[in-house]
């Protein structure tokens, strides 16, 4: 399967990533990664880490869906960052086009949420998910699930920013998103995990429970465990 994390113009989405991918490998899933946002940040990580869990391959190309894709172990689980939706909307396009689940990386802020919902420019991330139902086989579009990042635990932000995105918005008339009910805290120890080792408890135990919680929706294939 094919995961595409995804964000708007915010911060830590290469973070939840890798650190996602190293879940995984914990889980026991075979993962594979690949970048294709234009920083190669995670191309770097998986590079200079040395318990980085997997190959990080460059694909960062409007070609992806053409060229990338179908040399991908599909018996694997192949995560992809995509970058900034608004910066490469021609990758996130063809990543868009042969996804199984679309994970969106938002921070429970007025200026994420905008950017999600009704940017100042360029096109909504809801828009551009809806469109590529034209260019998949069943004429749908990526199952997509949101993620809040950078969760303070005093905030009321985050469960008021999960009912907004949940709700359509104020008055109902924006798109609704399934958001998680895994929360990625608000940390240094996570915020400055990329390029590091991450065997920290505070690295791993949020994203356990995302791959908790993936599974029990059943986005992720249960793992198979010998006797």
């Amino acid at each position: 399967m094919l995961i595409a994390s995804l964000k708007p113009r915010t911060m830590g989405g290469t973070t939840n990533t890798g650190l996602l991918t190293y879940a995984l490998a914990r889980a026991g899933h075979p993962v594979t990664c690949y970048d294709a946002d234009e920083s190669l940040q995670l191309v770097a990580w998986g590079r200079d880490a040395d318990d980085f869990p997997c190959r990080v391959h460059e694909a960062d190309t409007p070609a992806f869906a053409e060229t990338i894709y179908p040399s991908m172990d599909h018996s694997r689980i192949n995560i992809v960052d995509a970058g900034h939706a608004e910066n490469h909307p021609d990758i996130v396009d063809s990543v868009l086009e042969v996804a199984d689940l679309v994970i969106v990386t938002v921070s429970p802020t007025p200026p994420d949420y905008a950017r999600l919902t009704s940017p100042e420019r360029g096109t909504p991330l809801a828009k551009v998910i809806r469109r590529s139902a034209a260019l998949r086989p069943g004429g749908l579009p990526p199952t997509t699930v949101v993620l809040l990042n950078r969760c303070q635990a005093s905030s009321s932000n985050p469960k008021r920013y999960a009912e907004l995105l949940t709700n359509g918005g104020e008055k109902g008339n924006e798109p609704r998103w399934d958001v998680l009910t895994t929360r990625i805290p608000r940390r240094e120890g996570i915020a400055s995990a990329v390029g590091h080792p991450c065997d920290k408890r505070e690295r791993r135990a949020p994203y356990d429970a995302l791959v908790t919680e993936l599974t029990r929706l059943g986005h992720l294939p249960e793992i198979r465990r010998s006797a």
